[in-house]
């Protein structure tokens, strides 16, 4: 398997005051060592979790290409607990490291998105229950938009849910309450430039594959999205804060079938719906909620 660097993390200013030294050796000793004081930083910033998006995979990978992220060279040193995760495949594209607190244990559990553009969990039958302190590997939304899984992390009678996604604004991992994100970001903020390759190549390289990777990756859900993000009115209101989902339903307009998306404002425990647009192909309709009807986006 091809290895290439995924951009990823916290800056090297951060990694070095978090990292111990015991962290930089190898063998089960130290990484055992660089745990204990990774998950005593946790209980000290109160954060339940540490999550860290390792990068983009594709489909039919199996579990040890799954762990291989976990070996990328800089993840390696300064985390190399990582290695002995366990890998939970819940189907996508993305590929995270979750560590939870010490004593705490992390349970990944389905979850899609409904109508009404809600998270509906199922907890009757879970991915995967962990045991304290284990750590997952997690491999798992399969849409850029939304997360198809709910990570719950417990301890006793406490519990802390997360759902573990990408921001589309700046290609980070979406923040997240009593969650701390270890991933390890490579950004010269001087130049607006991505840095930390050993040549023009090495990047050139790189970019080539992760966008050859996520043009693969693109379903007809995440087309419709940019095209929707495209135009001028739901650009405007992306502009003043609000959120764009998908609503996993469809329409027949026109005789067209046409996928149906929800714009709405986010707050702290639930989505308000304002307006919705269907697309199909290039083609965008927008809801008249007075008339009870679908128009085409720009016209009339």
């Amino acid at each position: 398997m091809t290895k290439y660097s995924i951009i990823t993390g916290i800056s090297a200013l951060l990694l070095a005051l978090i990292v111990p030294v015991e962290c930089m050796g190898s063998g089960q000793q130290e990484e055992a060592t660089c745990l204990a004081a990774f998950q005593n930083d946790l209980k000290e910033e109160v954060y339940q979790t540490g999550i860290a998006f390792l990068g983009y995979i594709g489909e039919g990978v199996p579990v040890q290409d799954i762990l291989d992220y976990t070996k990328q060279a800089d993840y390696l040193e300064a985390y190399p607990f990582l290695q002995n995760g366990t890998v939970v495949d819940a189907g996508g594209y993305e590929v995270y490291a979750i560590v939870p607190g010490s004593g705490w244990s992390i349970n990944i559990y389905p979850s899609e998105m409904t109508e009404d553009a809600e998270y509906r969990d199922n907890l009757e039958t879970p991915y995967y229950k962990g045991a304290p302190d284990e750590i997952i590997i997690l491999r798992c939304n399969i849409s850029e938009i939304y997360s198809n899984v709910m990570v719950s992390a417990t301890e006793e009678n406490m519990s802390v849910i997360y759902r573990p996604t990408i921001s589309l604004r700046d290609g980070h991992l979406a923040e997240e309450n009593h969650c701390y994100d270890f991933s390890i970001y490579y950004y010269d903020e001087e130049y607006g430039e991505y840095e930390n390759y050993e040549s023009d190549a090495d990047f050139e390289e790189y970019e080539e594959y992760e966008n050859n990777q996520m043009e693969d990756n693109r379903t007809d859900v995440q087309i419709a999205y940019d095209l929707l993000c495209e135009t001028d009115e739901v650009s405007y209101y992306l502009g003043l804060g609000m959120s764009l989902r998908y609503t996993e339903s469809k329409e027949v307009i026109d005789g067209r079938e046409c996928m149906v998306f929800v714009l709405g404002t986010d707050h702290e425990e639930h989505f308000v719906s304002e307006h919705y647009y269907a697309v199909h192909d290039n083609l965008v309709y927008y809801y008249d909620v007075l008339n009870d009807q679908w128009n085409i986006l720009g016209r009339g």
